[in-house]
């Protein structure tokens, strides 16, 4: 019999790892969000024996605590504690995990009633040449996924990306697109995106493709195409989003409390959302239970976790665009412990910054060279034409070598 004490926490751990990314994308990845390879694995035990695990990404995730805040819970009943999202995404996430198997319930049961037994869950792609976003694509549909979701960036030939997608993949697959606002405007993002629409059935969703302040634009814009639009829950706030039309679906991420909250809003509102959680196969799971219960989750999730070259569980498998969310206790995972160790660096470990190269190849011949990714604000501000025929971004990271170092020094000094 369960009594109130077997809730007790009685430990907590954290364990830094640098997951390498995996070899097929680490060449973008490195570059664009190369501290998400560095995870925080949380360790909490209860009296009862059980030990939750949980993950926070030390460079992105929503929120994090520090060691002595963390620790500060020994002694607390995780029952009356796992719905703080100041907790951190790695704490709150292990503790849902020790609840739940302490309880003997997975952890849908404790966010509330399931409403499906598989989630909709997409592949992600950074920006890349078309030939990469091909082979991204690719390798999504031999892993089950249906869907991926990219970031569109006005220095790639979005023409030539979306063709290269197409030609790689069946009829039935789909990609989302993550413009970030950079399309500027509905003057110039109405045009755009209505010959993509007529072009390329593979193109979905359309997230952010001007910026989420502009309403009127925003709802301008919906009024021009037949893409749903995406927008993070909040910006603008969500009643004026709602009440102005100006998209069709969120963006929702965060801790427990806040995605059920915000999630029962879109659910009350009837628009759908993907849940973005980036992280390993804990965070993915975390984010299938999360799912599970929140009748609007109908997007697919956005986890990331096909940057990762390991899932550090035993088993993960998608199919049919679907991942089935676990009915054990807890998370309902098997943990490689193994593959975890063999990840396990100091606690204080951080990824080093080698130095970089940024190329932009403009249609007319003309290059610009920068030394990192400050570009993405000229194009944002209009110092730069974006999504030109033909522009095209080369990438390099500092590879010791002589040459490397010779080019940096004529360009930067």
């Amino acid at each position: 019999m369960t009594s109130t004490s077997d809730f007790t926490i009685t430990n907590i751990e954290r364990w830094r790892l640098n997951v390498p990314f995996h070899e097929r994308c680490a060449h973008t990845v490195d570059i664009r969000v190369p501290g998400w390879s560095v995870v925080d694995l949380y360790r909490v035990t209860l009296a009862s024996g059980a030990i939750g695990v949980g993950e926070t990404l030390d460079n992105y995730t929503w929120g994090r605590i520090e060691d002595d805040g963390a620790t500060s819970h020994v002694g607390d009943n995780a029952m009356e504690l796992m719905w703080q999202d100041s907790l951190g995404a790695g704490l709150q996430m292990a503790i849902f995990d020790a609840v739940g198997q302490t309880a003997q319930v997975p952890i849908h049961r404790l966010l509330g009633v399931q409403h499906r037994e598989a989630v909709p869950v997409s592949w992600w792609a950074q920006d890349m040449a078309p030939r990469l976003w091909a082979a991204e694509a690719t390798a999504a549909e031999a892993n089950g996924f249906t869907t991926m979701k990219v970031k569109a960036r006005p220095w790639f030939d979005i023409e030539d990306q979306l063709e290269a997608v197409s030609e790689a993949t069946s009829n039935h697959f789909q990609l989302d697109a993550d413009f970030n606002g950079l399309l500027l405007g509905v003057d110039q993002a109405a045009p755009l995106l209505r010959r993509l629409e007529e072009t390329f059935p593979v193109l979905a969703i359309l997230e952010s493709p001007i910026p989420q302040d502009d309403v009127a634009g925003n709802a301008a814009l919906r009024r021009k195409i037949v893409s749903p639009i995406a927008m993070h829950f909040g910006s603008p706030p969500v009643m004026t989003a709602i009440s102005e039309g100006v998209c069709d679906g969120f963006v929702i991420g965060g801790g427990a409390t806040t995605v059920m909250s915000q999630g029962t809003i879109a659910g009350q509102a009837k628009m759908p959302f993907w849940l973005q959680m980036v992280g390993t196969g804990l965070t993915t799971t975390f984010a299938a239970h999360l799912g599970a219960v929140l009748t609007q989750a109908r997007w697919p999730a956005i986890p990331c976790i096909n940057i990762y070259s390991h899932t550090l569980l035993k088993e993960f498998e998608v199919t049919g665009g679907h991942l089935q969310v676990p009915d054990a206790p807890g998370l309902g995972v098997d943990l490689d412990w193994d593959a975890i160790e063999g990840f396990r660096v100091a606690d204080d470990f951080k990824r080093p910054a080698p130095r970089e190269i940024h190329t932009i190849h403009w249609p007319d011949g003309r290059q610009s060279h920068y030394p990192n990714g400050s570009y993405r604000e000229e194009f944002l501000a209009g110092k730069l034409p974006g999504f030109l025929p033909g522009v095209r971004l080369e990438r390099g990271l500092d590879d010791e070598s002589e040459e490397f170092d010779r080019r940096y020094q004529e360009l930067f000094g």
